[in-house]
């Protein structure tokens, strides 16, 4: 097989990913120079022995970074400390949909693909030695970065094999290693970054600087489509190191793709450094049209929302034999769960810098969807992707925010007015007040009851039926109608990815209506999940307008069986009561008993028990640490603050306004991962979405009223 020649991803990864897109398994050898060799675009060796991964994937503080250089020094056959790792330019035409971050897929993607890579890589190495040494292949074997023979008691290393290699056809089946051999897969090893971290020398985003550049900060209109009429930047000009003001106009966010546009109408203070260009900002004089929201608050969508529940009009799935039984029926149950507007409150605003050269850009930006962002860039600009790089930086928290790429146009945009390269950083009351949001959710469920007032069909009508959002149904049993609703005339604020996006409303109001169907039968919370959990080998999860992966109720049923035993639940001391929920999320599966305590009036949360089905563990050190970062997100979603708007603009402003859970009110998180054989699939958001129910089930376990809104307060 030539180099040049690209593998399909289904023969890397085994036919399970994205059959549409191809990943090169290996550079054009007359790209590469005599220092240096790139057996495939995850990896550089150098003749001075430095083997460096280059990994595809975003490092947000999740530690995805770590596990997947675990995997090439297991497969390649190198010591884990002799690796370098660097972080690839956006490049669809190189890693195609393996540069995304998001939706826990980081490892369950690359899981194949990379092992794949990095074991061709090990036998061209293998098979060059043979040749060197004029032995057979069998007769060599590789180990910390040589490859030894047997037979003459030889051994060299990789780097001396470079030019060799090279001209080694690619070998069309490799073996992958077994389990047995690995060093490091399935072992807690310490963050590759984890030392620069705390010593406080990682540079992130927000750190990086070029050589005459601009710095800019942004009044954007604090309403959504709203527009700028006029603006006096008189007294900002006065300010010293400001440079100029400019005006930065709107971008529409693409219908297909809601992850492209949403800039919003503002006015740009640029000077020789950030805080000159924030405190300027304070000083312009702004008239702005507010538009057709300029009255609207998050009340109003729900009041609008909740309206709709009579009159769905988006039909996504229509199973025929659950609307017969929901409309013949005269013994039915129903309940409404309301989520609200949530920000992603990260610890690094977000910030770009790019440099608009006229028939080229260049960007500098934490991202977590670097090549959607060039493309991105290519339709604003009119400049071919070939002529865009885009760097990818740390980035000190995503949690889907960083999918989006408003704030990259917007330094794009700025650059492309004054052709300097430009530096954007949103201050923090702008990631508050003037970002994208997790949405206001409205869903309701309907149950239909037999004489033992055990459900026998369910219909749902919300926001979420609609979306490529919409969560997986875990239970075979029984049939479910699906209707939608949605936001008649615009969305109030612009949408953002958020952990675990729309898994956390849909399993809020999911979970909590399966346990209120267990308290009608009479039964216990978790035995009523077990029993709707045995009948069935495979869930297939296909709806009218979405295909998702098909789930295994005896998967979630041994989370449920585990966390039962470790939460002792049912035995809990004298005021202290428990919840339970069970959800999947993209292939893998959590269960969890939270416990809280009633002390008069107040709430206080203390244990969460946490059982994780994520396929093969990978580090199982990272995997809890994001399991625990799960929980503390879900229960400042479930108890803390929340977005709210009054007339049109958001109110909070900062973390004194946005509370978020701290340290001295996290509760114990007891996290317990299942043994298995199959590949890695999400660990860092399959526990969010299943706290706010367990949460609220631990409520009604303590005081009898269903809760059926979240935030709630401590304040009972």
């Amino acid at each position: 097989m030539k180099r040049r020649h690209f593998f399909r991803t289904s023969a890397l990864a085994g036919g399970g990913l994205l059959m549409s897109t191809f990943i090169p398994i290996s550079c054009n050898i007359e790209t590469i120079t005599q220092e240096s060799w790139e057996p495939n675009f995850f990896l550089r060796i150098d003749p001075d022995n430095t083997i460096t991964f280059i990994c595809s994937i975003t490092e947000l503080g999740q530690g995805t970074s770590t596990g997947l250089t675990m995997i090439v020094a297991d497969e390649l056959g190198i010591a884990i400390e002799k690796l370098k790792v660097e972080f690839g330019d956006g490049a669809f035409e190189r890693y195609g949909n393996f540069q995304d971050t998001g939706g826990s897929n980081g490892l369950r993607l690359l899981w194949n693909p990379l092992r794949k890579a990095m074991a061709t890589t090990r036998e061209i190495f293998i098979l060059a030695a043979a040749q060197k040494w004029g032995v057979e292949p069998n007769d060599c074997y590789s180990e910390n970065g040589w490859v030894n023979c047997k037979s003459k008691e030889k051994k060299t290393s990789y780097t001396s094999l470079i030019e060799l290699a090279k001209k080694i056809p690619i070998p069309l089946k490799v073996k992958l290693k077994d389990a047995s051999a690995y060093k490091y897969i399935g072992k807690p090893v310490i963050g590759k970054r984890a030392k620069t971290i705390v010593e406080g020398q990682l540079p992130y985003s927000i750190n990086f600087k070029i050589p005459n550049m601009v710095y800019a900060a942004i009044a954007r209109c604090p309403v959504w489509n709203g527009k700028l009429i006029r603006f006096d930047a008189t007294k900002a000009k006065e300010f010293p190191g400001v440079i100029n003001v400019i005006e930065v106009s709107s971008t529409k966010i693409n219908p297909t793709n809601d992850f492209k546009g949403g800039v919003r109408s503002g006015v740009a203070v640029l000077a020789n450094n950030t805080w000159a260009a924030l405190e300027a900002k304070k000083l312009l004089e702004i008239e702005w049209d507010l538009g057709r929201f300029a009255k609207k608050s998050d009340s109003d969508v729900k009041e609008e929302l909740i309206k709709q529940l009579k009159e769905p009009k988006r039909i996504n799935a229509n199973f025929k034999e659950a609307a017969k039984i929901l409309k013949n029926s005269n013994k039915k149950f129903k309940a409404t769960y309301i989520s609200p507007y949530q920000a992603n409150a990260c610890m690094e605003p977000l910030n770009a810098t790019a440099h608009h050269k006229g028939n080229t850009i260049e960007i500098w930006a934490g991202s977590q969807a670097p090549a959607m962002f060039r493309e991105r860039i290519y339709e604003l600009t009119g400049i071919p992707e070939a002529a865009i790089v885009s760097h990818n930086l740390p980035s000190g928290g995503g949690f889907g925010r960083r999918f989006h790429s408003d704030y990259v146009e917007e330094a794009v945009l700025i650059s492309e007015k004054i052709r300097k390269p430009v530096k954007v950083t949103w201050s923090r009351e702008d990631t508050f007040r003037t970002s994208k949001y997790h949405p206001l959710c409205v869903d309701s469920w309907d149950a239909v009851l037999d004489k033992n007032n055990k459900a026998v069909a369910l219909g749902y009508q919300g926001t979420l039926g609609g979306t490529n959002g919409f969560r997986p149904y875990p239970y075979p049993l029984p049939k479910v109608h699906y209707n939608s609703i949605y936001e008649k005339k615009g969305w109030l604020l612009p949408r953002a990815s958020w952990r675990s996006v729309y898994a956390h409303p849909w399993a809020f109001s999911l979970e909590c209506f399966i346990d209120e169907l267990a308290d009608l039968a009479q039964i216990d919370p978790i035995e009523y999940r077990l029993h709707l959990l045995e009948k069935a080998e495979v869930v297939e999860q296909i709806m009218d307008i979405w295909v998702g992966d098909n789930l295994y109720p005896k998967k979630l049923r041994r989370t449920l069986e585990k966390v039962k035993l470790e939460s002792n639940w049912g035995q809990t001391k004298e005021n202290h009561y428990q919840g339970v929920s069970s959800i999947s999320y993209n292939t893998s599966y959590c269960s969890q008993v939270i416990e809280i305590s009633i002390d008069g009036k107040e709430l206080y949360v203390e244990r969460v028990t946490v059982v994780m089905d994520c396929g093969k563990v990978i580090n199982p050190s990272l995997v809890k640490a994001q399991v625990e970062g799960s929980v503390i997100w879900g229960l400042t979603a479930a108890l803390k603050d929340k977005i709210t708007v009054k007339n049109g603009s958001v109110e909070q402003e900062n973390y004194h306004s946005y509370d978020v859970l701290r340290i001295d009110e996290a509760p114990i998180i007891d996290v317990h991962l299942l043994d298995s054989q199959d590949s890695p699939s999400g660990a860092g958001e399959p526990a969010v979405p299943g706290v706010a129910p367990a949460l609220l089930n631990a409520v009604f376990a303590a005081t009898g009223n269903r809760i059926r809104e979240i935030p709630i307060s401590t304040k009972l």
